[in-house]
């Protein structure tokens, strides 16, 4: 039996492996359609969200066939439940790359505002988040976990830096309100991104050590009712 529960959840693995191509690969369509400016991109995006979403419903249909039939247990339990909530996290990115696509639509309209070019940098590390956040659940192994709470607190200082001199140019123009919205917006979708990279990398934390575990700066520290209460 506990040859084929292994074999179930490599099966698992596998979708939710899928999942993170697809959704890997439509961050990477939007940055193209943000750099381009190109509605056509954005186009797919969208349809690329129903590939997400599908193979979410795939996962939540695998994970309950192996909870009923092969009662999973320690390890293997963990690993089922972690992985439902992986993919919900990527579907939860999905969606966030949907909110940058349709922004994108109206920046169209718009005229172009410098500090467009600070955007694409922020795009590029979370891919090397997500990128990163993936590999470390596939090989169920959390070495080197911490570079992405470090690339985390990068992306929060960057938003904040974009977020403010964005404003000061709002001030300054009132005829740049709008742009000057839109583009913090998709500044706040990618931070949001980052966020949930740290999530997939908390996630599996759980799975191989069955304990609770945070990212705090540009570390990981584990979660403890005394960790709580200092935060509060």
């Amino acid at each position: 039996m506990k040859w084929l529960l292994q074999e179930r959840a490599e099966e698992l693995k596998k979708k939710v492996t899928k999942q993170g191509w697809y959704v890997e690969d439509t961050l990477r369509l939007t940055l193209e359609a943000f750099k381009e400016r190109n509605p056509e991109l954005v186009g797919r995006i969208s349809e690329q969200y129903w590939d997400v979403y599908n193979t979410y419903l795939e996962v939540l249909k695998e994970a309950q066939l192996i909870s009923v039939s092969l009662s999973p247990h320690g390890y293997h339990l963990r690993f089922v439940f972690g992985s439902v909530i992986v993919s919900k996290i990527l579907l939860d990115i999905s969606n966030r790359l949907n909110d940058i696509a349709e922004n994108i639509v109206h920046l169209v309209r718009e005229p172009e505002l410098n500090l467009s070019a600070l955007l694409p940098e922020m795009f590029s590390f979370a891919q090397k988040m997500l990128r990163k956040a993936l590999r470390i659940y596939v090989d169920q192994n959390i070495k080197g976990s911490a570079a992405v709470c470090a690339q985390d607190a990068y992306i929060d200082r960057a938003y904040e830096k974009f977020t403010n001199e964005v404003m000061e140019l709002m001030k300054e123009n009132g005829r740049l309100v709008k742009r000057g919205t839109l583009l913090i917006d998709i500044a706040r979708a990618i931070e949001e991104i980052s966020d949930f990279a740290v999530q997939i990398i908390e996630a599996t934390h759980y799975i191989i050590t069955a304990k609770f575990y945070k990212c705090e700066g540009d570390d990981l520290v584990e979660f403890s009712l005394e960790y709580f209460k200092s935060q509060n």
